[in-house]
């Protein structure tokens, strides 16, 4: 692959000279071959010399050798045309992509971010001299990471386009004694072509299966992930391999028996196989040719089928293996919806326990690299809900959707999905356990739920929340919001959550990208939300705000910031969602006083629930529990230390709360992007420091306690207090903001006092 400085260094002007003389060969060659200014060419030759009354040898020897002569110059034309279209394509691509590093490398060294010679992204803080007295705040893990992949996508793309028109122009160089009869019509149509070659390359080593050596399984490789992304290429493999060969072709390759499955090398290329084959039908599953439907048909059919092996008992289903080549990319919507309904009313129809049903010692496979204990690769929902993690239209449409037996949507035996695999009950599903003896998938059900209710993937490391700007916007986002009204209170309990191990990270994700509509369901305190102007505070109606209910939504909340990084994600969340409530009213001191209230009662709620959790966690071990308290203190006084200006009057916010973690979630704002307001970006630091410390005595626990409140409440007051001072607010007045704020935060700990709730968790 290309790097910044070769690509920076790349001398464009003898590329477009090249181009530009090769147009001007194709002119000549034209006139040559075609005639047309009165000279000589070929095709003249050719009708005379086919019209020529030949005797003897001419009548054969002759006319056959001017004819071919004549061709040939059809040949260099075609040729000409080819590389004169290469290369200009070639020039206007590498040029973008060079225009595109350039802005790329300034716009980032201007958030102090130093792009190397390999593509990283690495601080350049300006040292102290150089600063002066300007305070310069380092780059974040989340902008590090961001500014790297945004070079190595560049970089991606301008090797794609060097390594294209190379092999393009390479092939017309191959013979030193002919001409091509066909060429390319430029880039694209090149890309094409040489996908379609590559596949049949690989399917006749896919053809030897598990017979493939080691050096081949490495070559196979390399090809697929050059042309993972390539359409020609994934629907030329999957179609020629067809549905059933599709799937056996990687059953025979994961798990060829001979006594045990593939370790070493062997099973690490097989991991970077199996990324690459479901890449590869991920982009195949996106097309609509004939084959296409036909081999996406075929699949589904063959759910149901045992996948054998010659001389192996074990025979996995068609379901378990197309599931395990699922884990990357983003399936077409139609494919997976079909595909999952499908085979949860298999699951659903063989009235056995899913456990027995996927992971039968008797017909059992490796399928997955590496092997995941905690997530065994047999059970084929948890590899369709990885899936769906990634296509957030088809997850929305699968939890809304329903399967089972009977005729019809009435029929008695039909479960909605979302009640099969989240909501419980005696018809819901039974989870297959992993070798700890827990329930294992569930992370990858809160993967697909994230998705779902987010409108983005799940591992989306530059998330961005979806526009509302056309009706099927709109739509859309009704639907994310009502399914997030039904995960509210579905998950409204610790208990649920701890029933489900691995779906808590995704719940805390959740409720970041939904903390506008957790905030507007709070403030209902008593039924008052009708009355209390709430709409207007929120932006109910412009936003498409949901309520969740005041109850469930407190529950929720109070749920998830029992667990630290859950609480450190929701509440980084609510600092920032506060600040941009407050900046959304403008010059409405009142009402931005009210949002800044609000936000200091949702900070009490999360905090009683993060430190009532330390306390039961840690009721037997005091210095454990002291240095939990420690750390959440820190973790606030970040946030409370970093600056978070509300400038009302113009109706801007610049909000930079800690980064890292909590970038990985697009938090709401509460006013449109149109009002030039900034991104956010934010996360949470590593306080290494505190391995050292010990707290053993209970004048220091208590100590401990009394600072990881007033941390709590400093960074609950950020927005109030960074709107009094912006906006002049006199100290009298500011004394009585803050004892409102005192009120309203003791009473968002009222919310989730588990004694005043009775006691529940």
């Amino acid at each position: 692959m290309m790097t910044p400085q070769q690509l920076s260094d790349l001398h464009l002007g003898k590329l477009g000279t090249a181009a530009s003389e090769w147009k001007v060969m194709v002119g000549k060659l034209e006139k040559l071959a075609g005639g047309g200014d009165g000279g000589i060419s070929a095709a003249d030759l050719r009708r005379k010399a086919e019209a020529a009354d030949w005797q003897g040898d001419n009548a054969t020897v002759t006319r056959k050798f001017v004819g071919a002569t004549a061709r040939q110059f059809d040949d260099i034309l075609t040729e000409a045309r080819s590389v004169q279209k290469i290369l200009l394509d070639a020039h206007t691509r590498l040029k973008k992509h060079k225009t595109d590093m350039s802005e790329a490398i300034t716009r980032w060294a201007k958030q102090n971010i130093y792009i190397n010679d390999k593509g990283g992204a690495v601080p350049a803080v300006p040292p102290p001299a150089v600063a002066g007295e300007a305070k310069v705040e380092p780059p974040t893990q989340a902008e590090l990471d961001s500014a790297a992949a945004e070079i190595g996508r560049i970089l991606n793309a301008a090797s794609e386009v060097d390594r294209i028109a190379a092999r393009a122009l390479r092939q017309h160089a191959r013979s030193a004694y002919d001409f091509d009869e066909t060429g390319y019509k430029g880039l694209t149509d090149a890309d094409r072509r040489q996908g379609i070659a590559d596949a049949d390359t690989l399917l006749k080593l896919a053809a030897k299966r598990d017979g493939m050596t080691l050096d081949e399984l490495k070559f196979f490789n390399e090809t697929a992930a050059r042309q993972r992304d390539n359409p020609a290429f994934a629907e030329r493999f999957v179609t020629k391999l067809g549905p059933e060969g599709t799937l056996q072709f990687w059953r025979s390759l994961a798990d060829p028996g001979r006594g045990d499955t593939p370790t070493g090398e062997r099973a690490k290329v097989l991991a970077r196989v199996q990324d690459n084959l479901s890449l590869t039908l991920a982009t195949a599953s996106h097309g609509d040719s004939p084959a296409m439907r036909e081999w996406k048909s075929g699949v589904i059919a063959a759910g149901e089928n045992r996948m054998g092996h010659p001389g192996l008992m074990s025979a996995p289903y068609g379901f378990q293996v197309m599931s395990s080549l699922m884990g990357k990319g983003k399936f077409d919507s139609g494919f997976l919806d079909a595909y999952g309904n499908k085979l949860v009313e298999f699951e659903r129809s063989q009235k056995v326990d899913p456990e027995w049903l996927w992971d039968n010692a008797a017909y059992a496979a490796q399928l997955s690299y590496p092997p995941d204990a905690k997530n065994p690769s047999v059970d084929p929902v948890a590899g369709l809900l990885e899936s769906l993690g990634h296509n957030p239209q088809a997850s929305l449409e699968f939890f809304n959707g329903s399967s089972g037996g009977g005729p019809g949507q009435g029929s008695p035996d039909r479960l909605s999905n979302w009640d099969y695999l989240v909501g419980g009950g005696e018809d819901a599903r039974e989870w297959p356990m992993n070798e700890d003896g827990e329930p294992a998938g569930y992370e990858k059900l809160g993967h697909a739920l994230e998705s779902a209710t987010l409108g983005y993937a799940y591992d989306d490391r530059s998330p961005a929340a979806p526009p509302l700007r056309t009706d099927a916007d709109l739509e859309a986002r009704d639907a994310r919001t009502a399914l997030m009204d039904r995960v509210v209170g579905h998950y409204k309990g610790p208990e649920v959550i701890e029933s489900q191990p691995g779906v808590g990270e995704s719940l805390a994700w959740m409720a970041g990208g939904h903390i506008d509509s957790l905030n507007y369901s709070v403030d209902n305190w008593g039924g008052s939300g009708e009355l209390n102007g709430r709409d207007e505070l929120f932006g109910a109606e412009k936003n498409h705000l949901r309520d969740f209910g005041m109850t469930e939504s407190a529950g929720f909340l109070r749920a998830l910031a029992a667990e630290k990084d859950s609480y450190d994600t929701v509440s980084a969340a609510q600092q920032v969602y506060g600040a941009s409530a407050m900046a959304a009213q403008g010059d409405d001191r009142e009402q931005a006083t009210n949002a800044g209230l609000h936000s200091v009662k949702m900070h009490g709620l999360l905090d009683e629930s993060r430190a009532e959790a330390i306390g039961k966690e840690f009721a037997d071990d005091e210095a454990a529990k002291n240095k939990a308290l420690e750390k959440q203190a820190e973790w606030r006084k970040l946030g409370a230390s970093t600056a978070i200006a509300t400038t009302l009057g113009i109706g801007a916010a610049v909000i930079a709360p800690p980064v890292g973690a909590a970038a990985l979630v697009a938090v709401p704002l509460a006013f449109g992007t149109a009002q030039g307001i900034g991104d956010t970006q934010f996360a949470t630091d590593t306080i290494d420091w505190l391995e050292e410390r010990e707290y053993s005595n209970d004048a220091q626990a208590l100590g401990r306690i009394r600072n990881t409140e007033e941390e709590g409440r400093n960074a609950a007051l950020i927005p109030l207090l960074g709107y009094a001072e912006a906006r002049g607010v006199d100290a009298a007045s500011v004394r009585d903001l803050v004892t409102k704020a005192q009120g309203v935060y003791n009473d968002g700990k009222e919310l989730s006092d588990t004694e005043d709730l009775g006691g529940d968790g």
